[in-house]
């Protein structure tokens, strides 16, 4: 009789990649970041704005980050048989990257991105290459304080 398990994963798993635990001691909402709310973004085009300049900021890092070694292991774990499905609070894709199929992303995938008006889904990574060329004046100060910290 072969068990088969779930693994449930979360922010946790993914700071030791470089991508901090949203609430934790390094995290965004520490420094006082706020999330923009699903309404407030669909309402008010200056929440858009804000919300695509803060990530045009720090998407690089977000997007740069590989997996570690607990992504590793599942992965493994999975191959095997061990483990059935991920799901995952974390939008990283990072289980993906580390080769884990049958994935569950609670809160979607930080790298895909869909048009609120038509719902065309792209690549974020593209959209952000636009988004720089479309503002190379504050993509540059962009790169800048991140160089800075």
């Amino acid at each position: 009789d072969k068990r088969r398990v779930v693994v449930l994963s979360g922010a946790g798993l993914s700071t030791d990649s470089g991508i901090p635990d949203y609430r934790g001691a390094a995290g965004s909402y520490r420094k006082g970041h706020t999330p923009i709310s699903h309404d407030e973004f669909m309402r008010e085009e200056s929440s858009r704005r804000r919300y695509w300049a803060r990530a045009l900021v720090g998407y690089g890092a977000f997007a740069a980050a590989q997996p570690n070694a607990a992504h590793d292991a599942i992965a493994v774990l999975q191959r095997a048989g061990r483990v059935s499905t991920i799901i995952t609070q974390n939008v990283d894709g990072l289980h993906e990257k580390a080769g884990a199929s049958e994935v569950i992303p609670l809160h979607g995938e930080g790298y895909r991105v869909a048009c609120t008006n038509c719902g065309l889904e792209g690549c974020r990574t593209e959209y952000h290459a636009q988004l720089a060329k479309a503002n190379p004046r504050y993509a540059a100060g962009a790169a800048g304080s991140i160089r800075e910290g």
